[in-house]
């Protein structure tokens, strides 16, 4: 990765406490059990080593129903106010790594539809700007 550079790595669903994507991240473990209330939104953000300079940036992540077609905001995460700083961001070779888990519950009135997050991610000046989509998932 260019040394100025920063982006979304990956997105993706997974259930609670596991970091291995689920397109089903609520579903029991065991048939016959009832679903889980709640499930895990990883978010992977990669930044090269002339980035983490402790400024600020904006991290906004929108759930989108594809079954009605709408947002639900009740699945978008709360995002704490981000910062291209050591730590959170850990170094990994020449670059350093953020990863984020955020738990998400499971409203009421969502079983059987299909979801995906899209995500962006930009500095105060937009020179740095990215923007992921993450793997359609079903909330049961």
């Amino acid at each position: 990765m260019n040394s100025q550079d920063a982006r979304i790595a990956r997105i993706y669903t997974t259930q609670s406490g596991n970091k291995v994507g689920d397109p089903t991240p609520n579903a029991p473990d065991v048939a016959g059990k009832p679903p889980a209330t709640a499930y895990d939104l990883v978010i992977e953000i990669e930044a090269g080593n002339s980035v983490i300079d402790t400024a600020p940036f904006t991290l906004l992540v929108t759930a989108l129903d594809e079954t009605t077609g709408a947002a639900v905001a009740a699945l978008d995460p709360a995002i704490p106010a981000q910062k291209f700083s050591s730590p959170p961001f850990t170094n990994v070779g020449l670059d350093f790594v953020l990863v984020q888990t955020f738990s998400i519950a499971v409203p009421a009135g969502v079983q059987n539809h299909l979801f995906h997050y899209n995500a962006v991610m930009y500095n105060s000046n937009f020179q740095i700007v990215s923007i992921a989509t993450s793997d359609r998932f079903l909330l049961v």
